[in-house]
């Protein structure tokens, strides 16, 4: 049952999600292409750079490689081995917990939703491939290489677009966000969105702040506060 005493916050109709880290389990796997683009060069990728280079494009983890450890390679060319590495590694990534139960109850109760994420669309695409029968609950999807998209997390420009794809298009501030990096929280503030943030551990208390609802987990989402139906995460029994 809903926590009568839970505080409530302001009414959403939509709903879009980040992808990495927050929908599916890719964030380990995008540290260790950092690594082992990294040995050669016998350096460490570190917590600190982890951090800033989560929720951002391919391109920007490049360039912070490439200037952060002053690597003497091409950055087209790091860049080709880095999407190329991940993306046979990311083949058969598993999801979050609690994403598969969400996503599947606000699709049966209608709640338009979508995904905004700063991959490009054909690693998105691998990615999803084992999760086929669950993206058919997204009403679109905005990767980080869409034509129409200016700039990257932590601008708003991707939250925006991404709501604007609805129809009819909801008011930023009917729509939530859940997100798992600093970028992507100051990209859905900017955006004039509530944002339910689920961190990472690395992530410092400091670089949650301003986040309307930080979890563990999405499994402790509650929809009911935001007005959404109440979803029931007790056990079914059968009898017979």
């Amino acid at each position: 049952m809903p926590d009568a005493n839970a505080k409530c916050f302001q009414k959403v109709t939509h709903v879009i999600f980040d992808n990495d880290g927050t929908l599916m389990d890719s964030e380990k796997i995008y540290a260790k292409t950092v690594q082992n683009l990294l040995s050669p060069f016998d350096q460490t990728f570190t917590d600190e750079l982890k951090m800033r280079g989560m929720g951002r494009p391919s391109q920007y983890m490049v360039d912070l490689l490439i200037d952060s450890y002053d690597l003497p390679v091409e950055r087209s060319d790091l860049l080709h081995q880095y999407e190329t590495e991940a993306n046979q590694l990311l083949e058969n990534v598993p999801l979050m917990p609690g994403v598969d139960d969400l996503l599947r109850h606000l699709y049966d109760q209608h709640i338009p939703m979508a995904i905004a994420t700063s991959s490009h669309r054909d690693s998105f695409r691998i990615k999803a491939r084992p999760h086929c029968d669950l993206m058919s609950v997204f009403h679109h999807v905005v990767c980080g290489s869409d034509q129409e998209l200016k700039r990257g997390k932590p601008a708003p420009d991707i939250f925006l677009l991404a709501a604007s794809r609805f129809k009819p298009q909801p008011p930023p501030h009917c729509c939530l966000v859940f997100e798992d990096s600093p970028a992507g929280l100051r990209a859905g503030l900017a955006a004039g969105m509530q944002v339910v943030m689920i961190p990472d551990p690395l992530v410092p208390e400091e670089a949650r702040k301003g986040a309307t609802l930080v979890l563990r987990s999405m499994e402790e989402f509650q929809p009911e506060l935001f007005g959404l139906p109440y979803i029931d995460y007790s056990p079914k029994f059968s009898f017979g």
